[in-house]
């Protein structure tokens, strides 16, 4: 075979993902770099499998590969699935214009998309899936009339000689006693592409080799993550952004983080960086578009999992040094408390306020050797006190937070290589920097000595104090902003019944008071009785 069209390269990249299915877990087993999180055989296979359930039947090869390359942009998951997305995006970019592709253009295609790849990551390392990928064809010139089956399996036999070079090239790889995850996981790619050209069936069950060993994950310590959460984000770039900002934003995203790949075109822009600050990864970035998607996960609390993995029942010890527990009220809320690392969530907050007995089930759930409970409500504080009292087993300590922006900034300031007593002079010092505001509309008029309130108006609360009454939200908006004119970073939560349209015209409102050097970020909280939830720091 000489030429491969749309059809076909459909096939070799469901071939592909196919092979990444069965090898995932495999693949996951390697994963020590650049953290030891155990995640990028999934974070692949999730990426391509895009294409299985996209758009097939295109005999177009140019067309075909743009449509399966955004397919996978927008599907990308981890270092390792972005860094394979922009792979296909590069042989795209090459295969444009052609209806079908013979030996010289694939190879140039496999060209581009290494270099593609390895441009978009900040601070390329030798000893990965970008060496791979680029060994794999570099030593291949290709005639017109090749057959592309003997072809690829020279690249296949190339990356496989290159994998096992990289623990020479890496010294945490050596240290580990395996290949690179990402470098195994591509050569699973090529594999499953050759089969998906040739029609063969995927093995199910994949072969053993001495090359395998599974890393050892508790030879790593979560002290060796120094930036413990890793931030993904997708977003419909907004007309105007110039390249000298999407430079500005690289400049910036640099300075907060590592493990940074960063990706952008015409239409969206695709970041995937490991910080400590993700929220503010977040705002920086909605200033370049409208965030489509977002995935903040603790990578600490993923490298613990694994390492409390396959303990025996009767050694009678903790899995993990630390449990988190977190109030919240609302899907879009306990989704953002899961993502920064809470291991249980406790159904509460205004007009709905868990019992004693409500905590000590979930305390009883978690194997930890120390608690920590965020009530994240003034009425709840002491209800969580009583369940530390009455707790068993473990050591339980309440943060005394008393509103979600509180609770959000102490679990991102958590860390679960500090002592319990650090812990908590950490997350209480993290939450003295939020101002937290609610926005409701009241339900009776009243009259005080500081405010008075009439039915139906809206109503800002700030750090629970009512202290704003106004007939639009417009209005109450321009007097909130008083309060948080010296913020940078301002985070909102629209609530139950707020469509995402009504919170951007809000955020655009609170943007006019404010002024152009405050970063605005609007996330789904689905909380009920406060139409917003505004965290400002």
């Amino acid at each position: 075979m000489t030429k491969i069209d749309g059809e076909l390269y459909h096939k070799m990249l469901c071939g592909a993902a196919a092979a990444l299915q069965n090898r995932k877990e495999e693949i996951n087993s390697l994963n020590v770099f650049p953290v030891p999180d155990g995640d990028t055989g999934t974070n692949m296979y999730m990426t391509i499998d895009a294409v299985r359930s996209g758009r097939g039947g295109i005999r177009n090869l140019a067309q075909y590969s743009e449509a399966s390359a955004r397919e996978m942009m927008r599907a990308a998951r981890g270092n390792s699935g972005v860094i394979l997305s922009l792979f296909f995006r590069g042989m795209a970019k090459t295969f444009s214009g052609h209806e079908s592709a013979d030996a010289e253009l694939l190879t140039r295609a496999f060209r581009t998309g290494a270099e593609e790849a390895r441009k978009a990551v900040l601070n390329p390392v030798e000893g990965t899936i970008l060496t791979v990928m680029r060994e794999c064809c570099s030593a291949y010139p290709a005639s017109t009339n090749q057959d592309l089956s003997s072809l690829l399996d020279k690249f296949y036999h190339a990356a496989n000689e290159t994998l096992k070079k990289t623990p020479e090239m890496l010294p945490v790889l050596k240290r580990a006693r395996v290949v690179d995850s990402g470098g195994l996981g591509f050569t699973a790619v090529l594999d499953g592409m050759i089969r998906g050209l040739k029609d063969e069936p995927i093995i199910t069950v994949p072969e053993k080799t001495e090359l395998r060993p599974a890393a050892n994950f508790h030879e790593f310590e979560t002290g060796d993550i120094a930036f413990a959460y890793c931030t993904e984000c997708l977003v419909a770039r907004k007309p105007g952004v110039t390249d000298g900002m999407i430079s500005e934003f690289r400049a910036f995203i640099t300075g907060i983080g590592d493990s940074v790949v960063l990706t952008e075109d015409e239409e969206i822009i695709k970041l995937h960086v490991h910080s400590n600050e993700p929220l503010r990864v977040l705002a920086r970035l909605a200033e370049l578009g409208e965030l489509q998607f977002s995935k903040i996960e603790n990578m600490r609390a993923q490298h613990q999992s694994l390492t409390s993995a396959g303990e025996q029942p009767e050694s009678r010890m903790p899995d993990k040094k630390y449990g988190v527990i977190a109030v919240a009220n609302g899907s879009g809320l306990t989704d953002v408390f899961r993502e920064l690392g809470a291991d249980a969530i406790v159904a509460g907050g205004q007009s709905m306020n868990p019992s004693a007995e409500d905590f000590l089930r979930s305390l009883k759930n978690l194997s930890c050797e120390h608690a920590i409970i965020l009530p994240n409500n003034s009425n709840i504080v002491l209800t969580a006190q009583q369940a530390a009292k009455l707790a068993e087993g473990k050591s339980v300590e309440v943060i005394r937070s008393v509103t979600i922006p509180q609770g959000i900034s102490a679990l991102v300031a958590f860390d679960s290589d500090l002592g319990p007593a650090e812990n908590i002079q950490k997350m209480t010092a993290a939450m003295a920097s939020v101002t937290s505001i609610a926005i409701t509309r009241a339900v009776r008029s009243m009259d005080s000595d500081k405010i008075t309130v009439k039915k139906n108006q809206i109503i800002g609360i700030v750090d629970n104090d009512l202290r704003y009454a106004a007939d639009s939200l417009e209005d109450c908006l321009r007097s909130l902003a008083l309060d948080i004119e010296d913020k940078e970073i301002i985070t909102i939560y629209y609530g139950k019944g707020v469509g995402e349209d009504e919170a951007q015209r809000t955020a655009g409102l609170l943007s006019d008071a404010l002024g152009p050097d405050c970063d605005i970020l609007t996330i789904p909280g689905e909380q009920p009785v406060y139409m917003y939830i505004i965290s400002a720091e």
